[in-house]
């Protein structure tokens, strides 16, 4: 018999993180190879972990490849962050745990749209809110629906609110879909030079325009891209000439 015990180890995870993953509208695969690698990081509590391809497979009892299309699926999304394996060092794998730069729907945020209704069938009254688009609560995949309809409401729903959000007018991509906001620019600057900064905000700005996705403040998106593209930051000697400079031009 099964008699699980907190002595014998436990996964520390923050309540908040855990309750974003709970809302997560992904497949099966995909979540029990994101529960896994939080398993593998949290509950030895590291923030990334080695894991061969074929660990995961094992312990999960799926195949590689599948395993490795659950993996570029989550790392799409930004909610996993995975360097493959660079010779005979293994691919590390951890949890983006920013989940507002998530590029994914949640089932809450489908269903609390403005352009959708949820009617409970278990409810005489049948409440509606907003567009006249019913969802059959009886439908087992929850918050998919064949209907048409429904699936151009959503696609609706999702650019309309991304419309409506403003950015400030800091530092802002050109698709307005991420910004740095100033004291987080500057500091960015300070150790990298705003060509290259400028040019990582119009790349995560590109990226996330992409996916339909407002991700806001991307300072913590953008030093991670620096840190995997291995950016060398500015020399300290040249940050202080270019403060000299600086005195004599502004």
């Amino acid at each position: 018999m099964a008699n699980p015990q907190i002595k014998n180890g436990y996964t520390r995870i923050a309540n908040e993180l855990l309750e974003a993953i709970c809302r997560l509208n992904i497949s099966g695969n995909e979540m029990r190879i994101l529960l896994y690698i939080i398993r593998r990081t949290y509950g030895f509590n590291k923030s990334y972990a080695e894991v061969p391809l074929s660990d995961i497979s094992e312990a999960l009892g799926m195949k590689k490849g599948n395993v490795s299309r659950g993996i570029k699926k989550l790392r799409e999304a930004n909610i996993v962050d995975h360097r493959p394996n660079k010779g005979t060092t293994p691919q590390t794998v951890s949890i983006n745990k920013n989940y507002d730069e998530w590029a994914v729907e949640s089932c809450t945020d489908l269903l609390l749209s403005n352009s959708i209704t949820v009617i409970n069938s278990d409810n005489p009254k049948g409440y509606q809110f907003g567009n006249p688009t019913v969802i059959n609560s009886d439908n087992p995949k929850g918050c998919q629906n064949d209907n048409h309809t429904y699936k151009e409401n959503i696609k609706d729903s999702i650019k309309e609110r991304g419309e409506r959000k403003t950015l400030p007018s800091s530092h802002v991509g050109q698709n307005r879909s991420a910004f740095v906001n100033d004291d987080n620019y500057n500091q960015l600057v300070s150790e990298y030079g705003a060509d290259v900064i400028d040019k990582y905000i119009s790349r995560v700005d590109d990226w996330a325009f992409k996916k339909g996705k407002n991700i806001g403040e991307s300072s913590e998106t953008i030093r991670r891209w620096l840190e995997e593209d291995n950016v060398q930051k500015l020399d300290p000697d040249i940050k202080n000439y270019e403060k000299f400079i600086n005195q004599f031009l502004y």
